[in-house]
């Protein structure tokens, strides 16, 4: 089965609720799927289904980055390799300002698995 395909209902989900700026792109194995919405409503939907499709988000065959508009974060998936301070360099913050801003996830800061959502403060 192709990722497009193992992913479908979720980018028709995305069209569905009028994600906007949606851009879809297979690179290897991985699906990119990103976007803008007005509503952590329709956010919360879209990772919704893909827990449904891939439980636990553990096959790390899709990264979704949905944002909501007017929010003051950015959403970022957890790469294999990944440690909140990495991303923290990447992203332009510090680590605990990722951590604080998921603490309701993430109950220890070294404890972080590839597929997981994480909110990014914006710089």
């Amino acid at each position: 089965m192709a990722v497009t395909d193992k992913y479908q209902s979720l980018i028709d989900l995305a069209n569905q609720n009028g994600v906007s700026n949606l851009q879809i792109a297979q690179q290897g194995d991985v699906l990119y799927i990103s976007g803008t919405t007005n509503s952590g409503d329709v956010k919360q939907q879209l990772w919704d289904e893909y827990n449904r499709l891939d439980p636990e988000y553990r096959s790390g065959d899709l990264v979704l980055n949905i944002e909501v508009e007017g929010s003051g974060y950015e959403e970022y998936t957890v790469q294999t390799g990944d440690s909140l301070s990495r991303i923290a360099t990447h992203q332009g913050v510090n680590w605990k300002e990722i951590w604080d801003a998921n603490r309701d996830e993430v109950k220890d800061p070294n404890l972080i698995h590839p597929g997981q959502p994480l909110r990014i403060p914006k710089s």
